[in-house]
């Protein structure tokens, strides 16, 4: 019976699978960019550091913003309107990128790109689909396709932006974004959860619980260190003598660790009631990373560690965040809540993104003292716990 009431059923397996789908056709685009983007983008017309980090960061900070109304509007009106709306709008502002010329109509460009912003209620559509029991599993499954789609991105980008060109991969995006929307149409729950009283109501009760606060600050911590490590990154590579098209190689050699440990590591854990040691095993994983990036950036062999620690902990600690979210919200405030926990992750991102150039162009170890910093800070200030934590 306990392997029972931690096992998916066939009603929840279907839309675990097919949310995670959507996701991962709409983030595949994105992913492409990840590895490329700032090698690409300081080659636009009038592009310095500063200005490609704020065009690789102002699409998730235009996500930021849009999270919340999104989030609670699904709440009123249903998931499935809200993703079909989000994905059309990222697939006009991913054809728009393709036609920027300068770094300035670039930024622009994504800005609009990042005006679909459908992650929230992709996550509370999961939830509601899901049992508490098998939740972390279900995020986790949904984060293993997510990585396996974060894997592809990141090997097929440099690859791709080679031999077709990097406008020419914002096109590919657009369309990666109406097999999205065809997939949805066709296919996606068609349910509507229960109607909240106002957008200010939801927003207050989602906002007064400090667990859910700490959940918020992880959030924006975790997508804050993953994007600007993801901006010097590559370039830190590049400095030692790869090709951009070669930096494929890297990232399989980083991601393979944590495709092999993800799902099993969080079933175990949450079979056992041990998230919450899981959650401050990864923490440490995701310091070590940065710390061996600030000791070793010119030495390969320390660069791969790096990398390969702080992306396993990465994977192992994201997926925790939102069933811990969704287990101690109701129903009827899930759209709110994902809807903060988003906005919170997409602003970590866009500054991580916009500092990480930021701050490589006034010294180069600089970004990653101050990923460690905050990283400690988190720690001090206390990381998020399930609602069943001996803590």
């Amino acid at each position: 019976m306990a392997d029972d009431h931690h096992s998916f059923t066939r009603s929840e397996l279907g839309p675990v699978l097919m949310v995670s789908l959507i996701i991962s056709l709409r983030l595949l685009g994105i992913f492409l960019m990840l590895p490329v983007f700032s090698v690409f983008a300081v080659r636009y017309p009038g592009a310095t550091l500063p200005l490609a980090g704020i065009a690789f960061g102002v699409y998730p900070l235009t996500q930021s913003f849009l999270q919340i109304p999104l989030g609670w509007a699904s709440d009123r009106w249903g998931r499935k309107p809200l993703i079909l709306f989000g994905l059309l709008l990222f697939t006009v502002g991913s054809l728009i990128c393709g036609f920027a010329r300068d770094i300035v109509e670039l930024i622009v460009a994504r800005a609009i790109q990042g005006s679909g912003a459908i992650a929230s209620v992709a996550l509370a559509a999961l939830a509601d689909l899901t049992r508490p029991s098998v939740r972390a599993q279900a995020f986790t499954v949904t984060g293993i396709v997510i990585g396996a789609t974060f894997m592809l991105g990141l090997l097929s980008g440099p690859v791709l932006a080679a031999r077709i060109g990097f406008n020419e991969m914002f096109y590919l995006l657009a369309f990666m974004g109406v097999i999205a929307m065809l997939i949805t149409g066709l296919f996606f729950p068609g349910m509507t959860p229960p109607k909240q009283e106002s957008l200010g109501s939801g927003l207050r009760a989602v906002l007064q619980n400090r667990e859910l606060r700490l959940i918020y600050l992880a959030s924006f911590v975790l997508s804050f260190t993953l994007n600007m490590f993801f901006f010097v990154y590559p370039l830190s590579w590049t400095e030692l003598g790869l090709q951009k098209s070669e930096l494929w190689k890297v990232y399989l050699i980083i991601f393979f660790p944590s495709v092999l440990l993800g799902f099993p590591s969080v079933r175990y854990a949450e079979k056992r009631g041990r998230l919450w040691l899981l959650s401050r095993i990864s923490w440490l994983l995701i310091a070590v990373g940065y710390l061996a990036y600030l000791v070793g950036a010119t030495q390969e062999w320390l660069l791969y560690i790096s990398g390969g620690t702080f992306f396993i902990g990465y994977t192992l600690f994201q997926p925790l965040l939102p069933s811990f979210l969704t287990q101690r919200v109701a129903l009827q405030g899930r759209g709110a809540a994902t809807g903060c926990y988003n906005f919170s992750g997409f602003l970590g991102a866009a500054l991580g993104g916009m500092l990480g150039g930021i701050l490589s162009h006034i010294a180069y170890s600089l970004p990653q003292t101050v990923g460690l910093v905050l990283l400690v800070a988190w720690w001090l200030r206390g990381l998020p716990n399930p609602p069943d934590s001996p803590l």
